[in-house]
């Protein structure tokens, strides 16, 4: 006999204590948006969630960006790195300005 396999429901319910304040002010959150309590409820936690992974992400991101440019900065200063000269970064600016005059005309 194969044993009995269990179904799990794609959702469970969440039963929680909520202060009268915080409550009332996801009813204000919820009536604003035109949706239920629960509704707006889990769309807090998601928007939050995400909000926690895109900030670690930047970190991430940010703390990278800082090693490239310490890194870069080191080879500077051995003399390790070629320097653009200034005149270039002059020349590469005044075309892109002479190309975005002639775009919005």
């Amino acid at each position: 006999m194969p044993a009995k396999r269990r179904l799990v429901a794609p959702v469970s319910p969440l039963n929680f204590r909520m202060p009268r304040e915080l409550r009332a002010r996801l009813r204000r959150f919820a009536a604003a948006r035109s949706i239920g309590e629960s509704d707006a409820l889990r769309l807090i936690v998601s928007e939050y969630l995400d909000e926690t992974v895109n900030v670690r992400e930047l970190e991430a991101a940010e703390r990278w960006q800082f090693k490239q440019a310490y890194a870069t900065f080191k080879r500077d200063i051995a003399g390790k790195e070629k320097a653009v000269p200034w005149s270039e970064l002059e020349r590469v600016i005044a075309e892109a300005r002479a190309k975005r005059k002639t775009r919005h005309r």
